[in-house]
């Protein structure tokens, strides 16, 4: 729909790869724990509030030391060790595969190699974080990322093939080279107000699949080469062959995953020493066949090329290739375009067809050579080592309505050909939820057995110190009948019926003073105390047995003087 001069489309965008936008941020290890095939995701915050006092004060305790390699290596295997504490506080929890679960739980905390300085150097076990919401954790397709893929289109349309003017330095992308963007889009050095772009806004894309869906998911990019180069029968491996990088992604194949807008503003006829040129003034359709002319090329020769190479997953290609069937019309009137975006897009998908010229590098020692296209590619793996069931990065198809039309939906078999790449996302899920869970409740466990004994050992001390109050405050004589006392309990719960025991000989004792000095009450009280110790230890021999009962008799004889 129309608003004067601002025209604006709903955009629902299906990623057809994977795809990552990096944010400079990275998933620490000494900010995840991985159990299972999940990464559990914790803040500081969360990671204090998880654990026990006595580990709040190990932890605390290993962070007071050096800033060092040891020092992260043990604030790792300190996470680890304690990951089930740690796992119902997870913020955010992302599936992984194997090869990568497998690679932590073999690393964590340990030195991935040395340095001939004898240094140790730790694997951090970093993974990229992808674009996203910080509050819900649910990833974005920025709109600077989608506009800058347009404007790359846009760019080369301009361009019509042409080479760089003798004036104008190559750059890695379009993007870096500012006099080509000026020469091609009629716009002078700092006058950024005739840049025609800035009549196009994009919104950032949204996630709009249910909270209780994966969001994103964990991947390996591996390099390979485009074509085989042999050496003596064998093919060579790139230089980056074996190069780790784990990206967060957001998953392939999830019909409209995300929903955003484009606004064009249309000046009319309107000329203003302050707009861009009006020969550069697009349309909905114009953008979109832009986008066409520039990726559908380049996708149709890599799908081609890669396939031909057997690195792609076949279902994903069928899949791919279906889907793009079932959009052809849609491509083919501009009412839908491709794009590609994020990390391992391609040289050949940020630079012109006329002005690409890509840094090859040649080896150490070699001087680099300049090409029209890249010698290599990053694809998206499950291992390092794989060479099969690879997918390409970034590929994107946008399908538009104006503004107050509604899209018309996805044909059947398309989404059922599609519903298999999330049909493990319920057990996933639920069985993640499960091992939260049954650690939550083990925890709460746990914590009510430690309050419940913490609770026991105040009133143990509340107890004692109430003891030993009364006992400060009594006389020397009832300090030593309440020590006869608990002698006497302390038997009785061990039941140590000792008659020659310390019990015993403490009472003995008492008996022969007690009667000369001790007042009339702590008299009589030791009498009772005595009768009741040898109750239960047992009296004497009947001579001694006899002197006792005496001596009981001569304490309750005492009379107050």
């Amino acid at each position: 729909m129309s608003h004067g001069f601002l025209h604006t489309w709903h955009l629902a965008i299906t990623p057809l790869a994977p795809v990552h936008i990096g944010t400079g941020d990275d998933y620490e290890p000494t900010q995840y724990v991985i159990d299972g095939e999940r990464l559990f995701s914790f803040s500081p915050e969360a990671a204090l509030r998880a654990l026990p006092e006595a580990g709040r004060a190990d932890l605390l305790k290993i962070l007071a030391g050096p800033p060092t390699v040891a020092l992260i290596k043990q604030v790792q295997g300190f996470f680890y060790r304690h990951r089930e504490r740690l796992i119902p506080e997870a913020e955010h929890v992302i599936p992984v595969l194997p090869s990568i679960a497998a690679e932590y739980a073999g690393r964590v905390g340990q030195t991935a190699q040395r340095e001939q300085s004898g240094r140790e150097i730790i694997n951090q076990l970093r993974i990229a974080r992808t674009y996203g919401d910080p509050a819900t954790r649910r990833p974005i397709l920025p709109g600077s990322s989608l506009k800058g893929a347009i404007r790359t289109a846009l760019l080369d349309q301009c361009n019509a093939g042409a080479s760089l003017l003798p004036e104008e330095r190559n750059r890695p992308s379009p993007q870096g080279n500012l006099a080509l963007q000026q020469r091609l889009f009629h716009y002078r050095p700092n006058a950024f107000d005739h840049d025609p772009m800035r009549l196009v806004q994009i919104g950032d894309a949204a996630d709009q699949r249910p909270a209780a869906s994966i969001g994103t998911e964990i991947r390996y990019a591996v390099n390979r080469k485009r074509q085989p180069v042999l050496k003596d029968g064998r093919e060579l491996a790139t230089m980056a062959e074996n190069l780790r990088q784990v990206l967060e992604c957001v998953p392939p194949l999830r019909p409209r995953a995300f929903l955003g807008s484009l606004t064009l503003q249309d000046p009319g006829a309107l000329d203003s020493p302050k707009l861009p040129d009006p020969r550069l003034r697009w349309t909905f359709a114009d953008l979109a066949g832009a986008c066409n002319a520039f990726y559908r090329p380049i996708l149709n020769r890599e799908r081609q090329e890669l396939h031909t190479r057997g690195y792609l997953d076949a279902d994903w290609l069928e899949t791919l290739e279906h889907i793009l069937g079932t959009r052809q019309a849609d491509l083919d009137a501009n009412r839908a375009f491709l794009l590609r975006v994020g990390h391992h897009s391609g040289a050949e998908s940020v630079t012109l067809n006329g002005v690409r010229d890509i840094k090859i590098m040649m080896g150490k020692g070699n001087a680099p050579v300049y090409l029209p296209a890249s010698k290599t590619v990053w694809l998206a793996a499950h291992d390092i080592q794989d060479r099969r069931d690879l997918l390409p990065f970034g590929w994107l198809l946008v399908e538009a309505v104006p503004d107050g039309q509604a899209f018309a939906p996805w044909p059947t078999d398309l989404l059922d050909a599609t519903a298999i790449y999330a049909a493990d996302e319920p057990a996933w899920l639920a069985a993640m939820q499960a091992r939260r869970d049954d650690l939550q409740a083990r925890r709460d466990e746990q914590r009510a057995r430690e309050q419940a004994q913490r609770e026991a050992a105040e009133q143990t001390q509340q107890a004692a110190a109430q003891q030993a109050a009364l006992f400060a405050s009594l006389s020397e004589e009832g300090r030593q009948l309440a020590t006869l006392r608990e002698l006497l309990e302390r038997d009785r719960r061990a039941n140590a019926r000792l008659a020659g025991g310390e019990l015993a000989s403490t009472l003995v004792s008492l008996l022969k003073d007690a009667h000369a000095s001790w007042p009339a009450a702590e008299c009589l009280a030791l009498a009772a105390l005595a009768e009741e110790i040898y109750a239960f230890v047992g009296w004497p021999s009947s001579k001694k047995k006899a002197e006792r009962k005496q001596q009981i008799q001569a304490l309750r004889d005492q009379q107050p003087s």
